[in-house]
């Protein structure tokens, strides 16, 4: 299968014009069936070296870069996710896989002895990674999301409100983190993905927030806040 390498774009947006503008895409665009009205919680949990290489490949805009996280919804530890996502200058692709709660407890600690084996390509990948470029988990990110997706062009538009780290990764599991504030509280990021078109009706709706693109990782945010 063709892998589908998706536009990705980036804006920073106050609290009141997140709000209104995604008012007006709830018009005609619809919400993520994940979530309710009020959307839902992301944690991700991210990987990085002791020479802190992913951080400094994002803060040097390296162009072509891979990041490895860790990833649950709404506090619940049924269905945890590996992600890799992969970025080609402004493209983006994602490559994932489940873990289960011993698994993902597992890697927190270190133990990468059940990976070398495991059918899973990506498991086996970051296994390389962990035990060649002393890869570790480093830093929880949590954040509240409201999503919308329209099928023409295949968009999802994301707003991503109180981002928040945490720099202990063995409390991954822990209900109540202690987090500090990675933007003030009335930033909000919203992403824009799409396939091969971004069609009009969505482009003249962002045009009404004069807001222009901007480069931004939640991972960095946290790990310099």
């Amino acid at each position: 299968m063709k892998e589908q390498w998706r536009a990705e774009i980036k804006y920073i947006l106050s609290m009141a014009d997140s709000r209104m503008l995604a008012a007006r895409l709830a018009t005609f665009m619809h919400r993520d069936i994940h979530g309710d009205r009020d959307g839902y919680r992301v944690r991700s949990l991210y990987f990085d070296n002791f020479y802190h290489k992913a951080l400094r490949e994002k803060l040097d805009g390296i162009g072509i870069r891979d990041k490895f996280r860790i990833r649950c919804y709404d506090g619940k530890f049924d269905f945890i996710r590996l992600e890799k996502k992969s970025k080609r200058y402004s493209a983006g692709h994602k490559y994932q896989c489940r873990l289960t709660e011993e698994e993902t407890m597992r890697m927190i600690l270190g133990d990468t002895s059940w990976m070398v084996e495991d059918e899973r390509a990506l498991i086996r990948e970051l296994y390389l990674r962990m035990t060649m470029g002393v890869y570790r988990p480093q830093m929880i990110v949590d954040y509240a999301r409201e999503a919308f997706t329209y099928a023409p062009g295949n968009v999802r538009i994301t707003f991503d409100r109180d981002i928040c780290g945490c720099d202990q990764p063995e409390l991954f599991f822990c209900r109540q983190l202690p987090i500090v504030p990675a933007l003030p509280r009335d930033r909000v990021v919203m992403e824009v993905k799409y396939d091969d078109f971004l069609p009009d009706i969505i482009h003249r709706t962002l045009l009404t927030v004069k807001q222009k693109e901007q480069a931004f990782s939640k991972f960095a945010a946290c790990y310099l806040r």
